[in-house]
């Protein structure tokens, strides 16, 4: 019988024997079958959560590498012009299914990797009956199955945010949700029945157990409110392309951000650039879910070799440099100076303007305070891979509001301009028209969330790549093909005997 390819079950689950912290790195893994065979343990069940996060996480070249390089495909960052670079084909919104096959096929294994070992934990899980015959003992029980619910919740959690990415890169996927499915051939389910059957249904079960102050008590794992978080991105995502089921799931995504800006007692970080340092990631600020990148913890990030250009003083890989298009678009203020290096150091000594650099690109900078703020002397880096932050609500909500109703209420232009105060830009926006809001809140989306795998996203889903892709999309895949789907790798397709997406 066919099996679906890259799914491993024997490195999804994590358990190690050490003291129980509260970071993402498991030293050791064991088998779903060891898993389910274990007497069951609370501290054990939540470090092969803990698991899951490593998994998302994928080496040196995993998630963090790979959405950035899918990021590309929209217009805040172009490559360097080194010699046959194949993010070019991404960048020109012509995927190549051959050249940049390490993009498909490693993100494939990144999430089907967490899916499976979400499923198995998810399954594998009883939740202990209540007992006792005393009201401590009983107190006592609740507790602990409480903690139970919440750790399964946990693995809900990471199961819609690893299909989340998949409809959104790869369109229909298979519909997977036990481990035997997992290791078998499986055919390809409709988009909308993958948000429906599994996405919507875990996070509603993951705001219901998870608690509001997440287990390691920071963003390296989910609180009810990161899973909410999630569950307002997914109704944004279906009142967009391609489900485009409009006005009602904006209004449920406005809903879902309200209750978190609301109820939470979140607030925004009061400086934007706090955000990256390194000495402050494991504050319980603005982040809602992240992944925690360590050197010593052997999950590094190589955010600093990968931004710095190639004749910086510490010879960077160049692999991604700001668009100068869009930088001259980006309005001026603290966030404009802490997110864009402009002018460098470089091995001669010399200072060098981004006009007369080697490459002739400006830098992103956000990226390169993971050595206390040095330029770092190895490729491997600390740091923080921000997946969703409290900023991410307040303009949900103030987009979602808007398009749901036609409408710009008050507490709407507030979510706005209390990002704009913090970025320090000059001008806060204070139209109530709605058309002029919705642009204004899409463009700062934007701003805020430079180069942190948003924007792709965005575009997709209220169809605007060909409005500020306009120089590739009239020539591209994309546009040829009516989709804006990547390409399933193509050993997958093989080995399944699928139809790959049109155009690969």
């Amino acid at each position: 019988m066919k099996k679906l390819a890259y799914i491993t079950l024997g490195c999804c689950i994590a358990l190690t024997t050490a003291c129980v912290d509260l970071d993402q790195y498991p030293k050791s893994f064991i088998t779903e079958e060891e898993y389910n065979g274990i007497e069951q343990d609370i501290s054990k069940v939540e470090l092969a959560a803990t698991g899951l996060y490593k998994n998302l996480w994928n080496g040196n070249y995993g998630f963090c590498c790979r959405m950035m390089r899918i990021d590309c495909a929209a217009d805040q960052m172009v490559s360097s012009p080194k010699p046959n670079n194949v993010l070019d084909y991404i960048i020109q919104l012509n995927p190549s299914i051959s050249s940049n096959t390490a993009d498909w096929d490693t993100s494939w294994a990144n999430f089907w990797n967490v899916i499976t070992g979400a499923n198995t934990l998810i399954a594998g899980t009883p939740i202990p009956e209540i007992s006792g015959t005393t009201a401590a003992e009983k107190e006592a029980s609740e507790k602990t199955a409480k903690r139970y619910k919440a750790v399964v919740a946990e693995a809900r959690f990471m199961r819609a945010l690893s299909y989340f990415y998949l409809v959104r890169m790869y369109g229909d996927i298979p519909y997977v949700t036990n481990s035997s499915e997992a290791i078998e051939y499986q055919p390809r389910t409709a988009v909308a029945d993958i948000y429906n059957k599994i996405i919507v249904p875990d996070l509603i079960e993951a705001c219901a157990s998870l608690p509001t102050v997440s287990r390691s008590g920071f963003s390296s794992t989910p609180s009810q409110w990161a899973a909410k978080a999630l569950l307002s991105d997914v109704y944004m995502t279906m009142a967009g392309w391609p489900l485009k089921l409009g006005k009602e799931y904006y209004a449920k995504a406005a809903e879902v951000s309200l209750d978190i800006i609301e109820h939470s007692g979140l607030s925004l970080t009061p400086v934007y650039g706090d955000l990256w340092k390194e000495a402050k990631k494991e504050e319980a600020n603005e982040h809602l879910f992240a992944i925690h990148n360590s050197v010593a913890n052997k999950v590094a990030s190589q955010y600093g070799k990968s931004f710095y250009p190639r004749d910086y003083v510490k010879a960077g890989w160049a692999d991604y440099y700001a668009n100068p298009d869009y930088m001259a678009t980006y309005p001026e203020g603290a966030r404009k100076e802490f997110n864009y290096m402009t002018e460098w150091p470089t091995a001669t000594g010399t200072t060098v303007k981004w006009q007369d650099s080697q490459d002739g690109y400006p830098c992103i900078a956000k990226y390169q305070d993971y050595n206390q703020g040095v330029a770092g002397n190895s490729a491997q880096s600390n740091g923080i891979t921000p997946i969703y932050r409290y900023a991410d609500v307040l303009l949900r909500y103030a987009e979602a509001s808007n398009l749901a109703t036609g409408n710009v209420n008050a507490t709407a232009l507030k979510c706005l301009q209390d990002i704009q105060t913090r970025a320090g830009v000059s001008t806060l926006t204070t139209t109530t028209n709605s058309e002029e809001f919705d642009k204004a809140v899409f463009a700062e989306r934007g701003y805020e969330f430079l180069a942190e795998y948003k924007r792709w996203f965005d575009l997709v889903r209220r169809e605007k790549v060909s409005e500020f892709k306009s120089k590739y999309y009239p020539s591209s895949l994309m546009k040829a093909n009516s989709h804006y789907y990547f390409p399933i790798p193509s050993t997958q397709i093989k080995l399944a005997g699928w139809t790959n997406n049109a155009g690969y």
